[in-house]
């Protein structure tokens, strides 16, 4: 059984404009590219660069899930 996650507009609203789902995320967290980065134990500019559309592995969405407290799944653009 998958937990159902309600996503706020406004990360929808930024979703359908075209930004990354994982930098969605971020900036609705207010947080910043290091503090995200330190917390899911990554570099600032990986994390960078996955924000400006570089495929995140398996193990970053993992662990950007759980910086952000949101299914990884939610950070996978599609």
């Amino acid at each position: 059984m998958t937990a159902f996650y309600a996503v706020p507009d406004p990360i929808v609203d930024a979703l359908e404009a075209g930004i990354p789902a994982s930098k969605a995320f971020r900036i609705y967290a207010d947080r910043s590219i290091w503090d995200l980065a330190a917390a899911a134990s990554m570099e600032p500019r990986r994390l960078a660069d996955i924000e400006a559309g570089r495929k995140p592995r398996l193990d970053e969405l993992t662990a950007l899930g759980a910086a952000l407290r949101v299914p990884a799944h939610l950070l996978a653009d599609s």
